[in-house]
């Protein structure tokens, strides 16, 4: 049998619990964009600016060390090892070239671009919810495991790792607006937002 004590507890408790759910489940901001050709071409500009000096540096970086191994081999006399170097030397290149224009290839060919599909945003305090909009599945992603928030002139990219970007569309936000989007976005990746 449940005391006075008890009974007020449980009450208070499902009224907490109920509080932190709405807060939680209530929907802050919400976007709908619309990805096609044109959105997906001033992306790969806007991530080649950011991300393509570094890249590049990074892979001259790894050919120049392994150039020093090769030098060296030579001078000792290990053709062999020199030689097998050549080959890791050549498919590193290859690859950290290569590799990127496939992929940039796959997703232009992709039905989400080829289709001009729209993809539906949804902010809540916690979460962010991404929603295909001609399919049942739904992704969720907490703003901690956010990579990289940039805001431009016409965009919010909002990347999940150094490859992949949620683009958001300003103009396209059918709950809240840009303005404040920006400055929540911004309280939710302190560090890892740049206006661009």
């Amino acid at each position: 049998m449940l005391t006075l004590f008890d009974n007020y507890f449980c009450n208070y408790f499902s009224i907490y619990v109920i509080l932190i759910l709405v807060i939680n489940l209530k929907i802050l901001f919400k976007n709908v964009t619309k990805y096609d050709k044109e959105i997906y071409t001033d992306f790969l500009k806007f991530h080649q600016k950011v991300f393509g000096l570094k890249y590049s540096l990074y892979t001259a970086f790894i050919i120049g060390l392994l150039l020093i191994l090769v030098a060296m081999q030579i001078r000792i006399h290990n053709i062999d090892i020199a030689i097998i170097l050549c080959f890791v030397i050549t498919g590193f290149f290859l690859w950290r070239y290569l590799h990127p224009a496939s992929e940039v290839s796959k997703e232009f060919n992709s039905e989400k671009i080829q289709d001009k599909k729209e993809f539906t945003f949804t902010f809540y305090e916690k979460i962010i919810k991404i929603r295909e909009n001609d399919k049942l599945e739904t992704y969720v992603i907490n703003y901690k495991e956010l990579y990289r928030v940039y805001e431009t002139k016409d965009f919010f990219y909002i990347y999940t790792d150094s490859r992949h970007s949620l683009l958001i569309n300003i103009n396209s936000f059918i709950i809240g607006n840009s303005d404040d989007f920006s400055k929540f976005i911004k309280k939710k990746c302190k560090f890892k937002y740049k206006i661009n």
